[in-house]
């Protein structure tokens, strides 16, 4: 199968059990792809959470991730759906039993039922990306990031934690909504400054700022307004997908976070 992204015509779509298997030939566009893998987040050293977005143009659509130490993969998680709306769904499958200190490959594929003009089933695949586990007994592994900023106030007996809920960031109108969200204490608040960069040919580019403040037990979305430079970027990018990187600092106690998301265009 290799990594093509889209299959115009499949002579069969298994899908049984925790394997799936796309038969058949014929590679269309990839720009077309209803499946963006994402990055994977809460990396340790045996286990990932695999995120990625579908968006089924209102087909019935069955969804699954491959993954392995190479573009072979070798592994699936178990299928699920069909998904049906109109709009893109944030997916994402908990994989374990890794080995420590080790580096993944994964992509999303979907499979849409009766997709073609003579009503076969349609295979399709996001691209690949990586992630590495932890060694043992050590945190997060790279390029996931912890995900979350937990401050104290300045009290020292409140806790909050910020956390930040998806790696895939939507471009639209010039610009991306970041969503977070606030744990913690009941009266303590979050409140994280956070700037966006991508790299392009001639070094790092801003794709802009926000602030984001709540209580314990909410959550919302930031909206940053993209550059022109950085959305630049993303046009010119591979399918429209760039790959930034996230600073957070909290402003009302100690922490920090830096995490890898991927602008959608």
């Amino acid at each position: 199968m290799g990594n093509s992204n889209r299959f115009r015509t499949l002579s069969a779509a298994v899908m049984c059990g925790a394997a799936i298997m796309l038969v058949g030939a014929g590679v269309g566009d990839a720009a077309s792809t209803p499946a963006v893998t994402g990055h994977a987040s809460s990396v340790t050293s045996t286990s990932a959470q695999l995120n990625g977005t579908i968006d089924p143009g209102g087909l019935a659509t069955a969804w699954a991730f491959q993954y392995g130490t190479s573009t072979s993969y070798g592994q699936n998680t178990t299928p699920v759906g069909p998904l049906t709306g109109t709009t893109n769904a944030s997916v994402s499958t908990l994989v374990r039993n890794l080995q420590p200190g080790t580096t993944y490959h994964f992509r999303l594929i979907a499979v849409q039922g009766a997709a073609g003009t003579s009503g076969e089933s349609t295979g399709y695949t996001g691209d690949d990306a990586t992630f590495t586990t932890s060694s043992s007994g050590s945190g997060s592994g790279s390029g996931s990031g912890s995900g979350s900023i937990t401050t104290t106030s300045q009290s020292g007996s409140k806790h909050a934690k910020a956390s930040l809920r998806s790696r895939t960031l939507r471009v639209r109108g010039g610009a991306i909504l970041i969503p977070w969200g606030c744990s913690g204490t009941a009266g303590a608040n979050c409140k994280v400054k956070m700037s966006l960069s991508a790299r392009g040919k001639t070094g790092n580019v801003s794709c802009g700022s926000g602030t984001f403040s709540a209580a314990t037990g909410k959550h919302s979305s930031v909206r940053v307004a993209l550059p022109g430079k950085c959305l630049a970027l993303v046009s010119a990018a591979s399918h429209h997908r760039l790959g930034a990187t996230l600073k957070a600092k909290s402003t009302t106690g100690s922490g920090s976070l830096k995490a890898h998301v991927t602008l959608v265009g």
